[in-house]
């Protein structure tokens, strides 16, 4: 039963993606024209999403085109701590309200003022490298340079590799990383902080805690921090 609840809140948030693609897109609901939506359904299909759940999320939207809309929400936590959180809402008023209710429950401000300024919008492409590759951390340098990446982070504990580019740039990076024979796994618009800050156990706890509780929220698209 648990695993079901966890898919089905899965499946709300891949939905969500796809109608923020389509919304933000002149309500584009074409994948050929729309690489945003080509790569929110791909993300979908690798997430095992069915295909009729994919194609009823499409309709949705193009039956309630203005309904609903994208708002970032920002969230204060300790030294300076920052969470952006995007939902996808027609009650801009009800999910504020939603949040601050969470956050009066176990802390943090809901900030008056947009903290969208300390993040910068960027392409980000998640890949795993060829087989061949030995080298991984310097060749993927190579790779970045080659595939017109501006920065490439150290591969994690399964090899994967997370690129940044200009997000103009994004479909075309990935493109050219398959090209290398890289399997790519995700490919998004993200935001990335200016500068990070580092919290001590006890706060990374509460600000993970924050997190969760947001994330269960059925509105919530996307959460970001400036924490190391």
């Amino acid at each position: 039963a648990l695993k079901d609840t966890q898919r089905s809140l899965l499946y709300v948030k891949f939905c969500q993606r796809i109608k923020v693609a389509i919304q933000e897109n002149g309500n584009n609901t074409n994948p050929l024209s729309n690489l945003h939506l080509a790569q929110a359904i791909e993300n979908a299909r690798k997430g095992d999403m069915p295909n009729a759940t994919i194609q009823s999320c499409i309709k949705s939207t193009q039956v309630d085109k203005d309904a609903s809309k994208t708002y970032t929400y920002s969230i204060k936590g300790p030294r300076g701590s920052i969470l952006l959180v995007t939902a996808l809402t027609n009650s801009q008023k009800k999910t504020k309200h939603d949040f601050q209710f969470i956050l009066k429950k176990i802390g943090g401000i809901m900030s008056d003022q947009s903290l969208e300024g300390n993040f910068d919008k960027k392409g980000m492409i998640v890949g795993i490298p060829p087989p061949d590759v030995t080298n991984i951390e310097e060749t993927s340098v190579d790779h970045a340079i080659e595939a017109g990446a501006e920065e490439v982070l150290p591969p994690d504990e399964n090899n994967k590799l997370t690129f940044y580019c200009d997000m103009g740039q994004l479909h075309k990076v990935r493109d050219n990383l398959a090209e290398l024979k890289y399997s790519i796994e995700e490919t998004k618009i993200t935001l990335i902080p200016k500068m990070k800050v580092s919290l001590n156990e006890d706060e990374m706890d509460f600000m993970s805690n924050i997190v969760a509780k947001l994330e269960d929220h059925p509105e919530v698209v996307d959460i970001y921090d400036n924490i190391e």
